[in-house]
């Protein structure tokens, strides 16, 4: 499983004084029901052995220390300077600790999403290879150990752990029915259900396999088409943004600032507004374009 680093849980301080918040991350397991699956499928749990209550007491911890430091030293500074409003200093602690406490709580999802992001890229590739494999007679979990010794991203980190528990005198089916039940991404869940149902009824595993590969293929054609789609109407906003409207617009200056009274309109610092304001955009649509991606799709 890909490790993600959380440098704030490697912190023996953190840990022990999240501690005494226990019983306030049990009432947040309550509010906050869908952190639970995010730890299990960011792999947070097993790589520091922490439960949804103890992540959700360092967040309340963490949130609290940032806004008695903060707050503290803010208001000591604006007391010290003879600030008319130092009560903005604690006003500044509640926004950052809030603004902490929701990023930590969305943390393990954006660590599922890049996870589902790379698992499913090369998910194709891996299942046809397990195919062939299976056609060609060898037996399921050798195939799974050479797909765990490949180069499949996340899906090999994913089977080098079947493989370990397999090894450990684990059977194969309670692995994979494990691996499918906390594994964040739907294609793999219903290929990995697959391979578990054809074991457990005796079916024709290669054939089961072969009809996930048929559907998942057409699955990645209807995102292509939808991802042409999207990209038609940005491509004319981009044309319209980055393209058109600085080209008139600078032209649109020139001829203004010609007129009496209007010559501010065209000094130096407007161009350069102009151009920050274009590459601005470039971003924008670059990140739009790159976020919008299908999963399936490689590159």
């Amino acid at each position: 499983m890909t490790e993600a680093k959380i440098p704030v849980l490697e912190s023996k301080f953190v840990r022990g004084g999240s501690r005494l918040f226990i019983g306030v991350g049990a009432i947040l397991t309550h509010l906050f029901p869908f952190m639970r699956d995010a730890i299990d499928q960011s792999g947070v749990r097993d790589q520091y052995d922490i439960t949804t209550r103890e992540y959700l007491a360092v967040c309340f911890f963490m949130s609290t220390f940032i806004l008695i430091g903060l707050g503290g030293i803010l208001s000591f500074i604006l007391v010290s300077g003879g600030a008319a409003n130092p009560e903005f200093g604690p006003a500044i602690g509640v926004v950052v600790s809030g603004v902490f406490f929701v990023y930590m709580l969305g943390y393990p999802k954006s660590i599922v999403n890049k996870r589902v992001k790379y698992l499913e890229r090369n998910l194709l590739f891996a299942l046809r290879s397990l195919l062939i494999q299976i056609r060609s007679g060898v037996p399921i979990f050798n195939g799974i150990a050479s797909i765990a010794l490949g180069n499949y991203g996340p899906i090999t980190d994913e089977f080098k752990v079947v493989v370990e528990k397999v090894n450990a005198g684990q059977p194969v089916v309670d692995v994979l029915e494990k691996l499918a039940v906390r594994n964040p991404s739907i294609y793999f869940r219903r290929a990995m259900w697959q391979v578990v149902n054809s074991m457990k009824s005796g079916s024709d595993l290669g054939q089961n396999l072969e009809d996930v590969i048929k559907s998942l293929s057409k699955e990645q054609l209807v995102e292509i088409r939808k991802y042409k789609s999207i990209l038609n109407p940005l491509a004319m906003m981009y044309m319209m943004v980055a393209v058109i409207v600085p080209s008139l617009g600078i032209t649109m200056l020139i001829v203004l600032s010609s007129f009496p009274g209007m010559d501010a309109l065209g000094n130096e610092m407007t161009f350069y507004g102009l151009l920050v304001f274009v590459v601005f955009m470039q971003f924008i649509f670059l990140g739009l374009i790159k976020s919008r991606r299908p999963n399936l799709i490689g590159g």
